[in-house]
């Protein structure tokens, strides 16, 4: 079995999948694929509803494999690879540091990879952490087709309990909610940044369907076959319900300007995880919060308690009404 690397060349079955493509093409090229489901989706749904919720189903959860910059590339310090299984396929892995150190778990979001996370590796490291950083299943160079919030929970669940010693998860987008579930049952963590964190997955799925001219008919249908597939209903999933039982320490960065993850779930998130702090930042948008330097200190300064970031998140934000 090859070693996954990142370091000039990628040793791996399928290494053509992340290559050195211009990323405005490869925007372009992905927009355009987009469109062209958007409007097939749009008329199954008129002339072959069956049709169009399993159609939907597998767009759903299909993450688009995001394609690498040669500056990406260089920016992921090598770290050791590993494959490890989970569900008979092969999740691809790297760790930087000594075995015996608290461990720093990474978590990238849907369509992303562990590249993405790799800028906040060097100041971990420089802590005197572990980091452990992967790519999900069905991401990356790890194997897969499909996937979703539950599969994506238990995944970083298995390669923290793999790994061992994982104080701390590092997590964006989606991967913050994977992060929040695999917290809820039972994955061991002392503190949690959760960076441009998602919280509201059936608002998610209705912005899916928006996009791709679904009605809310086939998207409940679609919504019903996935919690079918993956044997457990949406509700369970909502992680403003499940915040107020993590006891982990937990620092939200949000930018207002998030067009992918409006900052109101980041709040909506931070306000229900007891103790919360809640960062907010103006111009640095979904993808970019990851590359930013005060970003990337003020998370190495949390994971190690050094932390000044005012807590945002409760004393200006009246406390919800109690869930039942």
């Amino acid at each position: 079995m090859s070693v996954p690397r990142l370091d000039g060349t990628i040793e791996v079955d399928r290494a053509a999948r992340s290559i050195a493509a211009d990323e405005k093409y490869a925007s372009v090229r992905l927009l355009a694929r987009a469109l062209g489901s958007r409007f097939l989706v749009g008329v199954s749904c008129l002339l072959a509803p069956d049709f169009a919720r399993l159609w939907a189903e597998q767009l759903f959860l299909s993450p688009p494999r995001a394609l690498l910059s040669a500056e990406q590339q260089r920016e992921f310090p090598g770290g050791r690879g590993r494959w490890l299984m989970h569900r008979g396929r092969r999740i691809a892995t790297w760790s930087w540091g000594l075995d015996k150190r608290p461990a720093v778990l990474l978590v990238h979001g849907w369509g992303g990879n562990a590249v993405q996370m790799g800028l906040i590796v060097s100041p971990l490291l420089a802590e005197g952490l572990r980091v452990i950083a992967f790519d999900q299943p069905a991401h990356g160079l790890s194997e897969g087709t499909l996937t979703a919030l539950p599969d994506l929970a238990e995944a970083l669940a298995e390669v923290a309990r793999q790994y061992g010693g994982v104080r701390a998860v590092v997590a964006h987008s989606i991967g913050g909610a994977a992060t929040a579930l695999a917290v809820a049952r039972g994955m061991p963590a002392e503190s949690a940044v959760l960076l441009s964190a998602s919280s509201d997955m059936v608002e998610y799925s209705r912005r899916f369907a928006r996009w791709h001219w679904i009605p809310e008919s086939v998207r409940s249908a679609m919504q019903a076959a996935i919690e079918e597939r993956f044997g457990v209903h949406w509700a369970e999933l909502d992680v403003v319900r499940l915040a107020p039982r993590l006891a982990a320490r937990a620092l939200f960065i949000h930018d207002r300007r998030d067009r992918i993850v409006p900052w109101r779930q980041g709040r909506a998130f931070a306000e229900h995880w007891p103790g919360a702090r809640l960062l907010l930042t103006d111009g640095l948008g979904h993808a970019r919060i990851l590359r930013d330097q005060t970003i990337v200190r003020a998370i190495a300064d949390f994971v190690v308690g050094r932390s000044e970031v005012a807590n945002l998140a409760l004393p200006l934000i009246p406390r919800p009404a109690p869930v039942y």
